[in-house]
């Protein structure tokens, strides 16, 4: 039953677009009114103009790198006076370097040692 309402509706359409197609006059819209082709205005000429080059008014810079990975800062613990601590600080230092050469050795992802996140910038 489906597909029989299908064709149905599909004859339909098809006796529509077909009268509708009847009612359409053969001949031009021109020779309606009387008018050739001839007659008709010619487009205006336009001249060729070359294009101007324009200042930008975008200051255009190299592209930066999305990440930049420095291994070893070199930056030195904050010494707070307290020697314990001091040293404490640094054996934590040079643990982390000796870690972050093993992971680069092994094809991991950077390590910081200064507590930041990857890829972001340190808060001090």
């Amino acid at each position: 039953m489906k597909g029989f309402k299908g064709y149905v509706g599909f004859v339909a359409l098809a006796l529509c677009s077909a009268n509708a197609c009847a009612d359409l006059p053969q001949s031009s819209i021109l020779s309606r009114y009387g008018v050739t082709t001839d007659q008709l205005p010619s487009p205006p000429k336009s001249e060729t103009v070359e294009p101007v080059e324009e200042k930008s008014r975008f200051q255009i810079q190299p592209e930066q790198p999305f990440v930049t990975i420095r291994l070893g800062d070199g930056k030195q613990p904050q010494t707070t006076g307290n020697l314990s601590i001091d040293r404490m600080a640094q054996q934590d230092l040079e643990r982390c370097r000796r870690v972050q050469g093993e992971v680069v050795k092994r094809g991991g992802k950077y390590m910081p040692c200064d507590g930041s996140l990857p890829g972001m910038p340190a808060f001090e």
